[in-house]
């Protein structure tokens, strides 16, 4: 835990951007994502390259598009949904009414509830882990911190859709959500891990001190915001009862 101050450093200033993301939105959300969208690609490239044969670097950067490209249009996506005070709901909505403002609930249901896992498993994981995960593609990953990590993120899905929505998320969504969270999150960390493995590379970049590169920072996410996405369609949709 010797880099824990740059990590949290780096991650209040990077959770500050996203967060007020998740209360101005729109075209600052848009432009956060294209830049994050080059920044990873850029990486992405690099890993690739680094692989030894022709079609396996091809596979990786066309699944590695795909997935960094789905990750990001549905972290738009989630941004299609608002709900505050004014104009946009009923003027008795109580979403942080001492606040007054517009906010995007879902943004937050795929953000808090991934940084929340990470935090907790690496915490966890360094302090008491003793049984490696997945040794091969990920050395510093046990199961005491992974486990750790899905019920932090469970309860982070509960906080954000019993506090944060109005009026709360029903059952049927928050119960998939708590459940689907953890381990999506943790594929995504798992396949970013294999693929810098490959590479031989210990991060898939430097411009984030403590963290590494911007895929070691949104691994976990680009799979988490198309979970969360697929609840929202549901939630819209009136496949479950609200």
């Amino acid at each position: 835990m010797r880099d824990l101050p740059w990590r949290t450093i780096t991650a209040l200033i990077y959770g500050a951007i996203f967060l007020a993301s998740g209360l101005v939105a729109g075209p600052w959300l848009t432009l956060v994502l294209a830049i994050l969208f080059v920044l990873a690609l850029q990486e992405l490239w690099r890993l690739a390259s680094a692989l030894p044969q022709v079609r396996v670097r091809v596979g990786a950067i066309v699944g590695g598009v795909v997935v960094l490209a789905g990750g990001l249009f549905a972290l738009l996506y989630l941004s299609s949904y608002v709900q505050g005070h004014g104009e946009l709901i009923a003027p008795d909505a109580r979403v942080w009414p001492w606040l007054r403002i517009n906010i995007y609930p879902w943004i937050f249901m795929a953000l808090l509830p991934t940084w929340a896992a990470d935090i907790v498993a690496y915490v966890v994981g360094s302090l008491i882990g003793r049984r490696k995960l997945a040794p091969r593609i990920s050395p510093g990953k046990t199961w005491e911190g992974t486990l750790a990590g899905f019920v932090a993120a469970a309860i982070a899905v509960w906080f954000v859709g019993a506090q944060v929505f109005s009026p709360s998320l029903p059952t049927e969504i928050l119960v998939p959500l708590a459940l689907a969270i953890g381990p999506a999150g943790l594929c995504g960390d798992l396949l970013e891990s294999a693929l810098k493995r490959a590479a031989g590379v210990k991060d898939s970049g430097t411009i984030l001190p403590g963290h590494g590169g911007v895929l070691d920072r949104i691994d976990s996410l680009l799979l988490v915001a198309p979970v969360v996405a697929l609840a929202l369609n549901a939630y819209r949709s009136g496949m479950m009862e609200l």
